[in-house]
């Protein structure tokens, strides 16, 4: 079932990537597509014939551009390889990035029409009203996005089971059941090395999905990082490496394992 859920969530990151990045290239290689540019799309016809539409087009497209790509790759290297470093670092860079661009969007009048002034420009008191409002909302927006990437990140939980038939471990993106028959030899490992991740789910709380290493081989992970003890499970089907937030409650579990089999 992972292995399924690995694809679906490359499937999902892909088909929101991929067509942003393909659009904001368009933007920046044709200098079309300003109307789709927050803040501008909703600014008064008047102020927005002062602008070069053109040139804030490819600007705003190479912005994005980079933004995206940058992040995409970040994501990547931490559903693929488990590197929340690389992460970090790629999301780092493209949040200066894409505030730096706005920031340089906003000051200096740089996309006015050659002669144009904004001090020309009448706006009504209910086009301002309007303008702070989707301003407002799109901001809002934003913190929410940032807010849920964040907490997604420092999310996650292991739970396991000793169900009546056999072992049952939930954890994002892993939702393993073994049949106690099944299960060839179960172990308790005092330390346990990841290895690399081939997909699933790697926060600062819990990393969890399909994993390798040179002694395993292929496996599904379920642990809590701060936790240094794994219950180690070779199954018929293969291999199941987990623990609970707690040492004592993973040795506990352990012993409760064993006496099932």
């Amino acid at each position: 079932m992972a292995h399924s859920v690995d694809v679906a969530v490359q499937v999902l990151l892909l088909s929101i990537m991929v067509p942003l990045i393909a659009l904001s290239v368009y933007m920046w290689a044709t200098g079309r597509g300003a109307m789709l540019i927050a803040g501008f799309n909703t600014s008064p016809k008047p102020m927005r014939d002062q602008y070069d539409s053109t040139a804030l087009a490819k600007f705003v497209g190479m912005l994005m551009t980079a933004f995206s790509v940058i992040l995409l790759l970040g994501m990547e290297a931490l559903i693929l390889a488990g590197s929340t470093t690389l992460f970090w670092i790629a999301l780092i860079i493209a949040l200066s990035i894409l505030f730096y661009g706005l920031y340089r969007m906003n000051t200096g009048n740089r996309f006015l029409k050659e002669g144009a002034s904004l001090k020309d420009v009448v706006i009504s008191a209910e086009d301002r009203k309007r303008s702070r409002s989707l301003l407002i909302a799109g901001l809002a927006v934003l913190i929410v996005i940032l807010i849920a990437v964040f907490a997604l990140i420092g999310s996650g939980s292991v739970d396991a089971s000793l169900e009546p038939d056999g072992l049952r471990v939930k954890a994002s993106l892993v939702d393993e059941s073994i049949a106690y028959d099944d299960i060839i030899s179960v172990e308790l490992r005092d330390h346990f090395e990841n290895g690399r991740r081939g997909g699933g789910f790697g926060g600062m709380e819990v990393s969890s999905g399909n994993f390798v290493n040179d002694e395993l081989g292929d496996y599904v992970l379920a642990r809590y990082n701060s936790v240094a003890s794994c219950i180690v499970v070779h199954h018929s089907d293969g291999v199941l490496v987990f623990n609970l937030s707690t040492a004592e409650g993973t040795n506990q579990l352990y012993e409760d394992l064993r006496s099932r089999l």
